[in-house]
């Protein structure tokens, strides 16, 4: 039974008033035919957010919500757009506006340390403890393109690089990384510049090379540049080299060694450097509420990974994982199904 004190999210809480034709919609929307008539007045209405419409992540949330939606009578749950990606994400998932959403980890573990784009003056307006981890997802992966003469990161220095348009997470994420290997915007010209436009510019000789993250495989992220030239012609991928590798690795809990190269750009050897994605649900949301979740997502995830082929990948999103995001706080309702699943104390 729903409590008085239950919180509904800001998207539905709009909605308040249209509760008779939503319902209607949602029917429609996410076809779940008379199962859905079954639902009374407590039901609660629950927001996961991914990013743009157009992506993956998007889809992902939507897919995730369409399995609560229609496996628990006591739950209706949207998919919807993560305004700001990871980072958006983080800041409305602690501010109760939204009740999930994806984010890497190296912008949660900001916000628990208040830094970076999650740095606040007192007094504190947003509570980044109330962000807790629900799953750990996919790996995320750092990249360096570059013309040919540029083989490994040091090599970068003197040289124009695109890292991201100005106050993105791309720019927090390649200033953090280079770092390591010498390459600082001090001997470096940075350039911030948005992905499209760095991309072309590469493929057209204006720039030395481009730093960027991006999923396993994923050739819409660099089609601009492979369609002009063949990758390992004039432009190539660029590995970090060892040294300044250990040095990241043993500095930076987010980032992890990623060895599975990218077969579908002809570099199964490449090494590079990842990080983790994860979904966060509210901490305040009720312990069995998540639970209940939880446990529903993992009996489906079949259903799940149908529609989300992708995750099907290694690397990606499936119950062996979830748990990998620990020391990171948990919230409870997830940790007790992960503990009942014998996955919590494999990390």
């Amino acid at each position: 039974m729903r409590s008085a004190e239950t919180r509904v999210s800001e998207p539905m809480g709009r909605l308040a008033g249209l509760q008779p034709r939503l319902g209607f919609l949602m029917v429609i929307f996410l076809g779940l035919g008379c199962g859905a008539c079954e639902r009374t007045t407590d039901t609660r209405l629950i927001t996961l957010a991914g990013a743009g419409p157009q992506g993956r992540y998007f889809k992902e949330v939507s897919i995730l919500s369409k399995v609560l939606t229609e496996r628990m009578p006591e739950v209706i749950s949207n998919g919807v757009i993560g305004k700001g990606m990871s980072v958006g994400n983080v800041k409305r998932v602690a501010a109760g506006r939204i009740d999930g959403g994806r984010c890497f980890r190296f912008d949660l573990e900001n916000a628990y340390r208040r830094e970076a784009h999650f740095a606040q003056k007192e007094p504190i307006v947003v509570d980044y403890d109330n962000a807790k981890v629900w799953m750990k997802l996919g790996t995320h992966l750092f990249r360096v393109v570059a013309v040919a003469d540029i083989k490994r990161y040091s090599d970068l220095v003197g040289r124009s690089v695109v890292i991201g348009g100005r106050g993105t997470g791309e720019e927090v994420i390649a200033e953090r990384i280079f770092k390591y290997f010498g390459v600082t915007r001090e001997n470096t010209e940075f350039l911030y510049i948005e992905r499209t436009d760095g991309q072309n510019a590469l493929a057209n000789r204006q720039i030395d090379a481009i730093a960027f993250a991006y999923s396993r495989n994923n050739r819409g992220h660099l089609s601009p540049i492979f369609a002009a030239r063949e990758i390992g012609e004039e432009i190539d991928f660029v590995e970090p080299e060892q040294k300044g590798l250990e040095k990241l690795l043993a500095s930076e809990s987010a980032f992890v060694l990623d060895e599975l190269g990218e077969p579908v750009f002809g570099r199964p050897s490449l090494r590079g450097i990842g990080f983790h994605q994860c979904l966060l649900v509210r901490g305040d949301l009720p312990d069995d509420l998540v639970y209940g979740m939880t446990k529903t997502l993992f009996e489906n995830w079949d259903e799940v990974e149908e529609s989300l082929p992708w995750w099907k990948e290694e690397g990606e999103a499936d119950l062996e994982s979830v748990a990998e995001m620990k020391p990171l706080p948990y919230h409870p309702g997830a940790e007790r199904y992960y503990r009942e699943r014998g996955v919590w104390d494999r990390w």
